[in-house]
């Protein structure tokens, strides 16, 4: 596209010539590493919700001992946490509507709720609510149970190679006579 002569626009289009040295109006330096005036919750900055976070999951740890095995699970719930939290005190500061337009923010009511779900889900992967607390005591229990009869079934394990010249032991047999000697036992003691 060419502009008529004498316009002053470079026939490349605005913007497409050489600079002509004259600095534009209303310009300012850049921001130098290390300057917050670009922020506005911190909800984006890491150096801002990095320093949350650490300290939400010093204190879950300090709670919970137990979960300082899973560092990783931790630093997850509490990026998530921490964010949420820096944006949700962002929009009671500023309101959920935008007051020039009256029109609701869209990107950050989004972003809010996005980030409470993810709090909630890595909540629930540390069991940090009821229903997730139960459920990880459960399977915690049924595992310990699990393990128990794995070291009997190794000991089994060990005393057969032990016994190697033998006869394998009838372990259903054994098994089903002493729950047959229970209940005989149980009847005599209600006759």
């Amino acid at each position: 596209m060419t502009w008529p002569k004498g316009s002053g626009i470079p026939a490349g289009g605005p913007g497409q010539g050489q600079p002509s040295g004259i600095p534009a109006k209303g310009t300012r330096p850049p921001f130098t590493s290390g300057n917050l005036a670009p922020v506005t919750h911190g909800a984006r900055s890491p150096r801002v919700y990095g320093d949350l976070a650490q300290r939400f999951a010093a204190g879950l740890v300090d709670d919970r001992p137990d979960l300082a095995a899973y560092p990783e699970a931790v630093a997850a719930w509490a990026t998530a946490e921490a964010q949420a939290a820096l944006l949700r005190r962002h929009l009671a500061e500023v309101g959920p509507l935008d007051p020039d337009t009256g029109r609701p923010r869209d990107a950050a009511l989004t972003w809010l709720t996005r980030l409470e779900g993810a709090a909630a889900r890595h909540r629930a992967t540390l069991g940090l609510d009821p229903r997730s607390e139960a459920a990880l005591s459960r399977e915690r229990a049924a595992a310990v149970v699990l393990a128990v009869d794995l070291d009997a079934l190794a000991e089994r394990g060990r005393a057969a190679l032990a016994a190697r010249g033998t006869s394998p032991p009838d372990l259903a047999g054994e098994v089903l006579a002493g729950h047959v000697a229970a209940y005989a036992t149980e009847r005599e003691a209600a006759s």
